[in-house]
């Protein structure tokens, strides 16, 4: 799956600030245990709401969405973007160039 140089630097700096532990897991709360997608998807809420974002939802899923779109409307072809986001078929990648379809034209 391709992972851009930028996300890996970030990701080695923060290993090297959080030291070796005994899980596996990438993020972990203050007791070293890996973190729940509950207890994470609860604190991009509660960033979201510090950030007086409104309007959308501030979650993962969002997140995801959001880069989807930005990819597409950077030019970024549906074949690389399937790969990006682990999907089997291009069904939900057609999905979102359809969905921003009307920003792409506006856009051109």
């Amino acid at each position: 799956m391709p992972f851009q140089q930028t996300c890996a630097k970030i990701i080695r700096r923060y290993l090297d600030i959080r030291g070796e532990l005994e899980t596996d897991a990438l993020f972990v709360n203050m007791n070293n245990e890996q973190i729940s997608t509950r207890a994470l998807q609860e604190k991009m809420q509660a960033y979201g709401l510090a950030a007086n974002i409104s309007g959308v939802r501030v979650s993962p899923h969002t997140f995801r969405h959001t880069i989807a779109k930005f990819y597409i409307l950077n030019g970024g072809d549906p074949f690389t973007l399937q790969r990006i986001l682990g999907h089997a078929t291009l069904d939900m990648v057609e999905y979102y160039v359809e969905l921003f379809s009307s920003d792409i034209k506006q856009q051109h």
